[in-house]
């Protein structure tokens, strides 16, 4: 594994007490829930109106209950990080809690090209086996980039010094060009496949945009929760703040 060392994080930490700061987690927190409630709302009441049997197949409603199950967990996560005192006390729990909530953020839209019952779309064998490599592709980006983020910090990427370079090194870049290939065939084969209007096919795009952007911007959420467990100067006090 890298040697992470904390005197190479200063700039990381100067980050981490302003836009990662406790206080602006919880700004994040608030806007991932209003969109991801924008979408659950719309699960809520079909489940409502006609109960589990307008999520005929398993997979469907597989996916609803761990949706339902992790919105559950984020509201009960925010009412927590609401009050003030408890977004320092509990900041180590809080860097995970910012995972679950980019995970939701990433691929809730995609429920509502899964679950056709509601939402219209189509979801055949075909298109879901689509859907889930466009899934499997921001799985891979993000994993690449969380171990070039901590290969980054290992070399003095986040000091203050002359090896401090910007979060978006060569290989990240790199790594632009492929995915923007391969996410661009896995749309038009979606397309192809469904007939659908430009309008459809858009909001696959924008799910698609969101889910890579958040892949690739998560990497930097992994550094925080490492650095809040390992170095206790990222540790921010109620009375320090």
């Amino acid at each position: 594994m890298w040697d992470i060392k904390e005197k190479d994080l200063d700039e990381f930490k100067i980050t981490c007490r302003n836009r990662l700061s406790p206080e602006a987690a919880v700004g994040f927190m608030l806007g991932s829930i209003i969109y991801t409630s924008l979408i659950m709302l719309g699960v809520i009441y079909g489940l409502v109106k006609f109960g589990w049997s307008v999520y005929p197949s398993l997979l469907e409603e597989t996916i609803i209950k761990i949706e339902l199950f992790l919105y559950s967990l984020q509201i009960i996560f925010l009412i927590v990080y609401l009050f003030p005192k408890a977004r320092f006390k509990f900041q180590k729990l809080q860097a995970i809690v910012i995972l679950l909530y980019a995970l939701q953020l990433a691929t809730i839209g995609f429920v509502t090209v899964v679950v056709s019952s509601i939402f219209g779309y189509s979801n055949d064998r075909v298109t879901l086996t689509y859907v889930a490599l466009l899934l499997l592709g921001a799985f891979i980006i993000h994993i690449f980039t969380t171990i070039n983020t901590f290969k980054q910090a290992s070399e003095g990427a986040f000091s203050k010094w002359e090896n401090s370079v910007s979060f978006f090194s060569k290989t990240k870049d790199f790594l632009m060009i492929p995915s923007i290939l391969y996410v661009l065939t896995l749309l038009i084969l979606i397309y192809i496949n469904n007939d659908y209007t430009m309008e459809q096919i858009g909001w696959y795009a924008v799910l698609t945009l969101i889910l890579y952007s958040v892949a690739i911007g998560a990497a930097e959420f992994q550094l925080l929760a490492y650095c809040r467990f390992k170095f206790p100067s990222f540790y921010i006090s109620w009375e320090e703040h």
